[in-house]
């Protein structure tokens, strides 16, 4: 059998339970996708100035996601990283159908959904727990709950926290062993 994949993570998972705690009683903004990578905003919205020198408006905190996980409203699946991959509904299956095109996409339909939802409804965060195996649960109001799940046997960027267009550090579970 192979090793631990934990072995040596247990700091990262440290850092990453006293990171995730600063989201506790912040609201979640907003998700969307750049491909398969799908980010998650929370706390105070702020301007800044991107790479290509736009203004534009990010919450406080993002979570970047790229492993399985799941947006859950009380027993309801809302949406999931399989939808990613699906066409939007009402897809008559004429033409390729290309996952990588925004608005293509179940996901995207169901995150415009809930963006919408999300801005005139203030869901904040409630606990956040991440297992050792770097499993994330973040719980909200409302009966929302999102789930990150770690479900491959190599060591790579599953999933990543941090505070957009700073210099703080971000908390990758888990980087690539060096």
């Amino acid at each position: 059998m192979s090793e631990d994949p934990t072995k040596g993570a247990l700091s990262v998972i440290e850092a990453a339970r006293r990171s995730l705690e600063k989201l506790i009683g912040e609201r979640w903004h907003a998700l969307g996708r750049a491909a398969d990578l799908v980010w998650l905003e929370f706390g105070p919205r702020r301007d800044v100035v991107d790479h290509r020198g736009e203004t534009r408006e990010v919450g406080e905190y993002a979570l970047h996601v790229q492993c399985p996980w799941r947006v859950l409203d009380e027993d309801q699946l809302v949406t999931g990283s399989a939808d990613i991959y699906r066409p939007r509904p009402g897809w008559t299956g004429d033409g390729d159908f290309d996952w990588g095109v925004q608005g293509a996409t179940r996901f995207d339909v169901r995150a415009g959904k809930l963006r919408a939802y999300l801005a005139d409804e203030p869901v904040v965060v409630t606990s956040v727990e991440v297992t050792a195996w770097g499993d994330l649960v973040i719980s909200l109001s409302h009966g929302f709950r999102i789930d990150v799940l770690r479900t491959g046997s190599v060591r790579e960027e599953d999933w990543r926290f941090f505070r957009p267009y700073r210099d703080d550090e971000h908390v990758v579970v888990f980087e690539p062993r060096r």
